[in-house]
């Protein structure tokens, strides 16, 4: 059976009853976090996305997971999966329109990944419960969010340098108006490569900041984003192209 966090039939009070349910459970295994938290141990890294159409008056979308091999650099296979998109789209509720297709194209994948890579946030969440965390929870395998627009929370850009490896915090809080408040630490604004402009990476399902940045870094060649999402955006949005 499905995950219920893989639902695709949910009204918005459903989605965020589920969202408080599982954040809930999530701050009780912080102490899980898996030892294969060591970059030399990962094998396999899948980046995933989705892209959208619309056809007979009704949403679409085509997922793709892409199995990128750290060892060689390059991705070893890729998936895809199509089907109607039925949540409509609201800010901090991603999850619950892509993880049911998402989930479709990684199950026809061989090998399984050991992280999953989201075009999304994962703990920069108003629960600290965005879709990449939504995703691992519901498949138990590590994730890590790496979004290309920010969403909640404050990081200082006026000087960032947009230098490879390059990097500021994001905070909860405004540290302007929170001096000598409990600062919270929800992910970073990260440089890929020279002159782009930066992604914030957040943790996922069982991972830490400092593996996504790592694992992110290690994953990037040319582009703004990390291979494997790069690819997993650049196939789904070919097969909407070809499907005629």
């Amino acid at each position: 059976m499905k995950h219920e966090l893989l639902q695709i039939d949910l009204t918005l009070d459903e989605a965020e009853r589920l969202q408080e349910k599982y954040s809930q459970k999530l701050k009780h295994q912080e102490h899980k976090i898996l030892d294969i938290l060591d970059i030399k141990k990962i094998n396999w890294v899948v980046g995933v996305d989705i892209s959208y159409y619309n056809e007979s008056h009704e949403e679409w979308g085509v997922a793709c997971a892409v199995l990128w091999s750290l060892e060689e650099k390059k991705m070893k296979s890729y998936k895809v999966s199509k089907g109607i998109v039925k949540f409509s789209y609201k800010a901090g509720f991603l999850g619950f329109r892509e993880c049911n297709l998402i989930a479709q194209a990684l199950e026809k994948l061989s090998p399984l990944p050991d992280i999953i890579m989201c075009d999304g946030h994962g703990f920069i969440h108003p629960k600290r419960f965005g879709e990449a965390i939504q995703l691992g929870f519901a498949l138990d395998i590590p994730t890590i969010g790496v979004a290309k627009s920010p969403f909640i929370g404050f990081t200082d850009l006026k000087n960032f340098e947009r230098k490879k490896g390059n990097r500021v915090p994001i905070w909860a809080l405004d540290p302007q108006l929170s001096t000598g408040m409990s600062q919270e630490l929800l992910g970073s604004a990260v440089c890929l490569n020279d002159g782009m402009k930066p992604v914030f990476i957040s943790a996922g399902y069982k991972t830490t900041l400092n593996f996504a940045i790592e694992t992110t870094l290690k994953t990037t060649i040319s582009h703004r984003q990390p291979e494997p999402l790069y690819l997993s955006d650049k196939i789904s949005k070919q097969c909407i192209k070809n499907r005629s």
